[in-house]
């Protein structure tokens, strides 16, 4: 019989409903804010391979990437399909692009200036290599803002930064105060989001990074692996040979 009211016990106390849990402490707006800038500058290079999937409107683009990043314009992509063949490769060193495409029999390689409008063609990421680049090293940009204002709910801390016509941002934190996403807003409307997950125990780097442009639909996942955070990558890294037997295109028009 005991056994039966203990176990009914215990049956009915896991439909007790628990009180949220209370924030006992909620740290000013510029702390928060030191902290973000702090990750910012704590973060300037990745070495790392990383499985993306990338979605533009209903079209999905998997790949194996392996990326060298350095602030605040340097970018090096070897792109490899599921059966690990080379696919293409992106150099820049923030002046001058170069991309081998291995789609083509024989292959194509450009070179040119590293403009936004070339540097689209491949990464198809609307945003300026520099903001790219911070958002994937963990240090989203904060907008000039005249207001700050926090909120809480049981999990997550937000703290609202609102500047010149209706623009604003949204910066959200856990119970520890990590930063785990941004959002940025133009009046109503949500036009970049960035969530960042699954901490490094080693360099509290996040290994799962995603990216959201709600208004162009573009989604961008990456699932980094093998990091090396802050590693010194050599400047040819940011750079590729010139081909042999490929004539060197301009980007075109």
């Amino acid at each position: 019989m005991r056994w039966l009211v203990l176990t009914l016990l215990i049956l009915l106390s896991g439909c007790i409903h628990r009180p949220e849990s209370v924030w006992t402490e909620i740290p000013p707006a510029q702390e928060l804010l030191a902290s973000v800038s702090a990750n910012s500058k704590r973060y300037t290079s990745l070495d790392a391979a990383a499985s993306v999937s990338m979605t533009t409107g209903i079209k999905f683009f998997p790949s194996q990437q392996f990326l060298f990043l350095q602030k605040p314009d340097h970018l090096r992509t070897d792109v490899l399909n599921g059966f690990g063949l080379l696919l293409l490769q992106l150099a820049s060193d923030g002046e001058t692009l170069s991309v081998f495409l291995n789609t083509t029999v024989p292959g194509r390689f450009y070179r040119g200036p590293a403009s936004y409008k070339n540097l689209y063609r491949f990464v198809k990421v609307p945003l300026a290599v520099e903001d790219l680049l911070a958002l994937l090293l963990y240090g989203p940009p904060l907008i000039k803002h005249q207001e700050s204002n926090i909120t809480v709910s049981s999990k997550i801390l937000t703290l609202t930064l609102s500047g010149h016509k209706n623009s604003r941002q949204e910066l959200l934190f856990d119970r520890q105060l990590k930063l785990i996403g941004c959002r940025y807003f133009t009046d109503k409307e949500k036009y970049l989001a960035v969530d960042y997950q699954k901490f490094s125990k080693k360099n509290q780097f996040p290994q799962w990074i995603k990216i959201m442009m709600p208004l162009e639909k573009i989604r961008v996942k990456l699932e980094l692996s093998e990091l090396k955070v802050n590693a010194t990558i050599e400047p040819i890294r940011f750079s590729l040979k010139d081909p042999v037997n490929i004539p060197i295109e301009e980007f075109p028009e």
